[in-house]
């Protein structure tokens, strides 16, 4: 696929660009470069300079919160994804981004896509939607964290998975990102013995199944109901 076509695609499925101005097109041509990441290779770090804005156009990145001692799983990214919004305002990068496969993303120059901004003040408002919708999503996120036991954090995390990530296969929901009950615990920042505990529940009660690293949710109505039952306590 040609680097015009690939981003004509990227932009036209991507929340909130759909419509974009030819005049941004035309600066992505001019201005973006293709690069290629394999699986387990990073992209940047926590704390780097940030020097890019990446659009994601093939593969799936992994988002981390790195401190010192431990690590958290924020979010996993599939194309077509902006990210992160966050360094338009110069600081350095809040999160790691790890390549999962094989992937491929357009890289902006922030310096240079923030005088492209500057010269097209409308762009703006396609930034900060994004930023509303990932900034509801962490809160959603802070409050599963936070208010939830371990049971409502795991069913919410797989909850939000089976939407971002499902695929439809013989009446369940296949997450195809393949995850050990280790990723998991540190997507829910749970023990992976809580996990592991908590997944048997769960095919117990006929709403999950499992095998080996792969997930499926047999059904997302009792899944929800599920939840329900544990954010009323």
């Amino acid at each position: 696929m040609s680097k015009e076509k690939s981003i004509k695609e990227a932009l036209s499925n991507t929340p909130f660009w759909e419509n974009t101005p030819s005049a941004f097109l035309e600066f992505c041509l001019s201005y973006g470069r293709i690069r290629h990441y394999n699986p387990k290779q990073y992209l940047f770090f926590a704390g780097d300079d940030s020097g890019h804005i990446y659009i994601l156009l093939k593969g799936r990145v992994q988002l981390i919160l790195m401190s010192e001692f431990t690590e958290k799983i924020f979010q996993v990214l599939r194309p077509p994804h902006l990210f992160p919004e966050l360094i338009l305002d110069g600081k350095t990068y809040p999160y790691s981004a790890l390549a999962l496969e094989l992937t491929d993303v357009l890289t902006l120059e922030r310096q240079t896509l923030t005088v492209f901004l500057e010269n097209n003040p409308s762009l703006l408002w396609n930034f900060f939607r994004a930023l509303a919708l990932d900034q509801r999503r962490a809160l959603r996120q802070i409050k599963n964290l936070s208010l939830g036991d371990a049971r409502l954090r795991l069913g919410a995390k797989l909850f939000a998975l089976a939407h971002a990530h499902g695929q439809s296969e013989q009446g369940s929901i296949r997450i195809t990102i393949p995850l050990s009950a280790t990723e998991l615990a540190a997507m829910c920042g749970l023990a992976r013995e809580s996990v592991s505990r908590i997944l048997g529940e769960l095919r117990d009660h006929g709403i999950i199944a499992t095998e080996k690293r792969n997930l499926w949710v047999k059904d997302l109505n009792l899944l929800r109901r599920w939840i329900h039952e544990r954010s009323e306590h």
